[in-house]
């Protein structure tokens, strides 16, 4: 159930609002049965971290039961810049 969870989410994304080429989503696991959520996108630019969250939200409550979406434990919206490897 959780790994059809997690590729349901991740394709919910990849294929909806974060569908562009250069968009970045990992599902991973976290503690227990909860599931964590990475974007990494431009459309993230001049958003703060509550406006990306709520961004990713928005889509996840499109196409997921209370159930499912009951089981993500953590999202995090970055923009390129933010991930930038040294």
């Amino acid at each position: 159930m959780r790994e059809v969870l997690k590729q349901k989410i991740h394709d919910t994304l990849q294929t909806g609002y974060f569908s562009d080429i250069k968009d970045f989503v990992d599902v991973s696991d976290g503690a227990a049965d909860f599931i964590h959520v990475v974007v990494v996108s431009r459309k993230f630019n001049g958003y703060t971290m509550k406006g990306r969250g709520d961004i990713i939200w928005e889509e996840l409550l499109k196409h997921l039961s209370d159930e499912e979406w009951g089981h993500v434990s953590l999202l995090i919206g970055a923009t390129p810049e933010d991930v930038q490897i040294w």
